[in-house]
């Protein structure tokens, strides 16, 4: 690469100034929505349900639980998998199970669950209800469950208890001190989901038992058998949030809280790519796929032929000149290059204007100087000669271009007058 060339053009840029805006633009307007969807959406998962489950917001749901339990900085999970390694030495909740009589194979799953867990809360199913057909997480109506379907949860327990329902009665016995729950569904409707038959029944109402003790294995399992004080309709009503929470801060013990949704169909194992693309890692793995995009894009090439490349050396006398001035300067030949700039230039001067050829060198500057009085110059050559000693002595690179610039200025008003110098 020589001196003195010329600084390289700048490289295309990847987009133009319009691309590059559209696209910030559209990085910016992601970003927010992200941020917004994050923020004020509570549930795109694509989960509607209107049954007895952790994510139903429906009257006989349990989403509002969740809702409490977090709002108290109760740590909760809703699990799809592996519910009782969550639990660990926290409580796991099965809430409304329905076990199908006859099916073996169902009660073992249950009673496996059930066991997982070290302390376990079983709360008896005891709705069922019909979604709208126009929104399937709002029901359209509910019915009572037959009593039968809600002891075959008890018979896989291994309990022996019978499932009553019965106008609610004074409290009588509250070992956990939980209070007085509100099972009115509405007003004069008041029914109560009860047992009998139970040894250990740790809050009655009346003589029957509304939550019981019961020892599945290694496992303490607790059974709540009337979902009327925790479900989304109950917790609305005065004493159900208190007896819940208390409840469940009892049964925890400083643990987690695991509300199982696999017995609810919504059993899931973890799957990476899965999460990838749910909601709100999706956003991630959007932008992430947007940003590879551009990369891309970027990378492409341009249409068209291919452009020339620029010639290695650029044509013209001033490039050459301004090419072996840099190479001087570079190489610290400027005051040589001064010195025999110099010397030509006297010897043009001598050669213009025809000096006598037995012209002695000490009586040149005098013939010079009085050419130059006869042609009005201004600049003196005995001065001129000096000056160019003394940056050549010095080796300056700004005194050696002033004196080659005189040298030139005396040079043009020897030869054509002082009117021509430039």
């Amino acid at each position: 690469m020589t001196a003195g060339s010329s600084a390289a053009a700048p490289q295309d840029a990847a987009f133009s100034r319009t691309a590059a805006t559209l696209v910030a633009a559209a990085i910016g307007l992601s970003l927010l929505g992200a941020i917004l969807l994050t923020v004020f959406l509570d549930d795109i998962t694509g989960r509607p349900s209107a049954s007895s489950d952790g994510y139903s917001v429906s009257a006989i749901g349990h989403h509002a639980l969740v809702e409490t339990l977090q709002e108290l900085d109760i740590p909760v999970v809703v699990s799809r998998h592996g519910s009782g390694a969550k639990a660990k030495d926290g409580v796991l909740i099965i809430a409304e199970p329905v076990v199908p009589a006859d099916d073996d194979e169902a009660a073992q799953k249950f009673h496996d669950l059930v066991t997982s867990a070290k302390t376990t809360l079983v709360v008896l199913p005891k709705w069922y209800g019909t979604p709208k057909s126009d929104n399937r997480r709002w029901l359209s109506g509910v019915a009572l469950l037959d009593e039968a379907e809600v002891e075959t949860a008890l018979r896989a327990l291994g309990s022996g208890g019978t499932v009553v329902r019965t106008v609610p009665e004074p409290v009588e016995f509250d070992t956990l001190d939980l209070g007085t729950p509100d099972l009115r569904l509405a007003e004069g409707l008041e029914i109560a989901q009860l047992t009998t038959g139970e040894v250990n029944t740790m809050h009655r109402l009346g003589g029957r038992g509304l939550l019981l003790e019961l020892y599945v294995e290694d496992t303490t399992v607790y059974v709540l058998t009337d979902p009327d004080v925790l479900n989304n309709a109950g917790l609305a009503r005065r004493g159900n949030a208190r007896f819940a929470v208390a409840l469940i801060e009892e049964l925890r013990a400083g643990g987690p809280v695991v509300i199982d949704e696999t017995l609810h169909g919504f059993a899931e194992e973890p799957s990476l790519w899965k999460a990838m693309f749910r909601f709100p890692l999706s956003l991630i793995t959007l932008h992430v796929a947007l940003l590879v995009l551009i990369v891309v894009w970027a990378g492409l090439g341009r249409f068209g032929p291919a452009r020339s490349a620029p010639p290695p050396l650029a044509a013209g006398k001033e490039y050459l000149v301004r090419n072996t001035a840099a190479l001087l300067r570079v190489a610290g030949h400027h005051s040589h290059a001064l010195e025999r700039y110099f010397s030509s230039a006297v010897e043009a001067v001598r050669v213009e204007l025809h000096a006598p050829r037995d012209l002695a060198t000490v009586d040149l500057p005098a013939w010079l100087e009085r050419i130059r009085v006869a042609r009005g110059g201004t600049v003196p050559y005995v001065e001129l000669r000096d000056q160019v000693a003394e940056a050549v002595r010095s080796s300056n690179a700004r005194a050696v271009l002033a004196a080659a610039d005189r040298v030139h200025r005396w040079r043009v008003e020897m030869t054509h007058g002082p009117q021509h110098h430039s």
